[in-house]
């Protein structure tokens, strides 16, 4: 309510942009101002009005942005979805590397063993989508003995990724546990004495678990830890933390003298770190075929499958993902419990917990966009659930089974016609991306149930479309028959399977 001269007038809050500004501001001016009754848009009253209408609309505007971004439901800016997320305890998970086994074996003329050190890099063949081969790293030594017949085969564990650092440093002994051992870093900078300072890494993407930080004091390298905050630590504490914004730019921060020790003035930053991580070094088996620096006597005699590996986690899954695991409290009590624990391991986008007997729990575990988890990512969330479960009650992490489901055949195709003047092509995939968009997560999960009416939904909500008739839906492990209802168990989940489509009319 404003109260002028006896006048009260009502005041519509909800009136927040520029048309409801302008006319509030020209009604109240009828009251005020009775004698001015010009509203040209010529007019110098109409036209300051209508520039205080003007800012008070942008005004609006960012208040209603700044307080959506302040909650996770209808936050826009990944940075306010990753900050709500954290305060809740979750930490949104990075890239994942791949891993997997690689085969050596000792060429013709190699007399004596060869021991391949960490870090020793193997590649694909090139990846014209990628423009460049897949690297993988050594992670423990391998010795690859003599050459004798029959060849032997020594196989280690190599996992995607490449070691940054133009400069060897060595390590205090207190620090490595190992007299004079090395470590390849990169310069960040050298320090003022600052509260809080900043440094950010050259290369991206960075692998966050892999970041270590050193303070080189010219004679050797003293370590600092990482941390997830500040919130604990003492003002004598030697740590550091390391986030990725939005650009992908990883970032080093020190603490401030109360939380975290300060850098001494002066001295030089250096930090060890491995870039990479994402979906794409899931390759198959056999795909790694040379080493990347030639080494005589050595040879790539084959590989396994490489798995694990998974790109930054989606906005839309930190948003499901956050509150799940903040119910939890870190206790396991209910099968829920288990099941939302296990999203606080990296590589894992979706969980399912079922109770086989009062001393039993297994999980079912997937990552993002459907890639199985790999044997240390699922013994991984084991460990952590464990620790946080009943007594007495034994956890078993299993990977989720993914089932295809089958949408036409090439006998009985999805029948799609197109209206005229739109192109028949271009409304045939976008017809399949919208199939695909129904068996895409978070839109399925353990457990889910793909109507035929889903499907018919999603289809027809494409421009273009005039009717379409599926004529097949079915999981690949069932008869090809019929368009019953996909019904998965509580350790499947449903994909795309064959798609075949056949269109008519348009274009």
């Amino acid at each position: 309510m404003a109260v002028d001269s006896g006048a009260v007038t009502q005041i519509d809050y909800t009136s927040r942009d520029f048309t409801g500004y302008r006319d509030s501001l020209l009604q109240y001016a009828t009251q005020i101002l009775p004698e001015w009754t010009s509203r040209s848009p010529a007019d110098f009253g109409v036209v300051m009005v209508e520039l205080f209408s003007y800012m008070g609309d942008i005004v609006s505007f960012y208040q209603d942005r700044i307080a959506d971004e302040s909650f996770l439901a209808t936050a826009t800016q990944r940075s306010s979805v990753v900050a709500i997320a954290q305060q809740l305890g979750y930490q949104p998970h990075p890239a994942i590397p791949a891993t997997g086994q690689v085969a050596f074996s000792p060429a013709p003329g190699l007399v004596s063993p060869m021991t391949l050190d960490i870090g020793t890099q193997v590649i694909t063949e090139y990846i014209p989508s990628l423009d460049r081969p897949v690297t993988y790293e050594l992670a423990a030594p391998v010795t690859v003995p003599a050459y004798t017949t029959p060849v032997p085969q020594i196989v280690g564990l190599v996992v995607e990724g490449v070691t940054q650092g133009d400069r060897s440093l060595v390590l205090y002994p207190s620090t490595s546990g190992d007299p004079g051992s090395t470590v390849r870093v990169e310069d960040i900078g050298t320090s003022d004495g600052t509260k809080s300072q900043v440094f950010a890494l050259a290369q991206t993407p960075v692998l966050l678990d892999t970041v270590r930080i050193f303070l080189d004091d010219g004679v050797g390298g003293t370590e600092w830890t990482r941390v997830r905050d500040f919130l604990l630590v003492r003002d004598s504490d030697l740590v550091f933390t390391a986030e990725t914004d939005d650009q992908g730019v990883t970032r080093v921060t020190f603490g401030d003298g109360t939380n975290g020790a300060l850098p001494a003035t002066g001295i030089k930053l250096a930090a060890a770190y491995r870039t990479g991580g994402g979906s794409y070094g899931n390759i198959p088996q056999g795909s790694i075929v040379d080493l990347a620096d030639a080494l005589p006597g050595v040879v790539v005699a084959g590989s396994a499958p490489m798995a694990g590996g998974a790109d930054v986690e989606p906005t839309d899954q930190i948003r499901e993902n956050a509150p799940r695991l903040f119910r939890t409290q870190g206790r396991a009590v209910s099968s829920q419990d288990y099941a939302d624990l296990a999203l606080a391991v990296a590589g894992v986008a979706d969980a399912r917990a079922v109770v086989r007997s009062a001393s039993a729990v297994t999980i079912y575990v997937i990552g993002p966009n459907n890639i199985l988890p790999s044997e240390g990512q699922r013994d991984a969330v084991a460990q952590y659930v464990q620790e946080r479960a009943l007594s007495g009650v034994v956890v078993n992490v299993v990977n989720g089974s993914l089932i295809p489901v089958n949408i036409g055949s090439t006998t009985l195709p999805v029948l799609l016609s197109v209206l005229p003047r739109y192109r028949r092509d271009t409304v045939k995939l976008a017809v399949q991306q919208a199939i695909q968009e129904v068996f895409t997560p978070p839109e399925t999960t353990f457990s889910s149930r793909i109507s035929i009416s889903h499907l018919y939904r999603a289809i027809q909500d494409v421009a273009g479309v005039d009717w379409v008739v599926i004529q097949l839906m079915a999981r690949s492990d069932l008869p090809q028959s019929g368009t019953a209802d996909v019904i998965c168990r509580e350790n499947e989940i449903p994909i795309i399977g064959n798609m075949v489509i056949t269109a008519s009319g348009g274009v």
